[in-house]
């Protein structure tokens, strides 16, 4: 049965008026045509490539899996690269404004990527980073290994620590909100649908697996992360590996 709050909220959200008023688009307030995006400029970046693989799209979608038998193994940089790009990267330019790999409620792009690295490769060391979409870049926010115990006091299930990578999902939420209002917060969860889905096609390009998951220790996670909770707030998270 639905709590009373998520039907309540799930019924008011349905008036489209509870969105923007219709206004003509050269009437938008700027903050509506400006695309946001987080970015740490006092810290070290590591670049990314831009690599392009090609597949059968038939094949991935019937090969799409929730796969978490991980064997511990580290992702490589190339491998890190590839997944940001084409999960959620900008991927070419319309009217001037840049596009990506997902759809986006108005253009908007509320959704922050920071990936969870458990386990140093020979190009690029544990630790947790944020992934700067405009530049192509990890910002580099604390770079060790994680303990099996710490792993466990950030996610409920015992396999998440035999991952590669985690990546950590955070929606900042006024970005859709100031321009779709209350039912803006659907289009939200909706969108890091969209990226989660591309995240599982590009691991199976890799030969990684994917296993999306809803159990985490919210609060715990938010504050590895630096976030309040409120304006940026923790929403999805996927688990890769070997």
């Amino acid at each position: 049965m639905n709590s009373d709050f998520s039907r309540l909220f799930h019924s008011s959200s349905k008036d489209h008026a509870k969105g923007h008023p219709p206004i003509p688009f050269e009437e938008w307030p700027d903050e509506w045509k400006t695309i946001y995006y987080k970015s740490y400029p006092r810290l070290p970046k590591i670049d990314l490539a831009n690599i392009s693989l090609r597949a059968d799209f038939f094949d991935l979608i019937k090969q799409r899996r929730s796969r978490r038998d991980f064997n511990r193994e580290p992702i490589m940089l190339h491998e890190l690269s590839v997944l940001l790009k084409h999960s959620c990267g900008e991927n070419g330019i319309r009217d001037n404004q840049p596009l990506r790999a997902q759809p986006s409620a108005g253009g908007r792009f509320p959704i922050e990527i920071y990936p969870l690295i458990f386990r140093p490769s020979k190009d690029i060391i544990a630790g947790l980073y944020h992934y700067n979409v405009k530049t192509h870049q990890l910002d580099i926010l604390e770079q060790r290994e994680f303990t099996d115990a710490e792993i466990d006091s950030y996610f409920t299930y015992p396999w998440v620590k035999n991952a590669s990578v985690v990546l950590l999902m955070s929606a900042v939420f006024w970005r859709t909100q100031n321009k779709y209002g209350e039912r803006g917060y659907r289009y939200i969860f909706i969108e890091s649908g969209h990226i989660g889905q591309n995240v599982y096609l590009t691991t199976n390009v890799l030969g990684l697996k994917c296993c999306a998951l809803v159990g985490t220790r919210d609060e715990s996670l938010e504050r590895l992360l630096n976030i309040d909770g409120v304006n940026e707030s923790l929403i999805y998270t996927l688990a890769i590996g070997h």
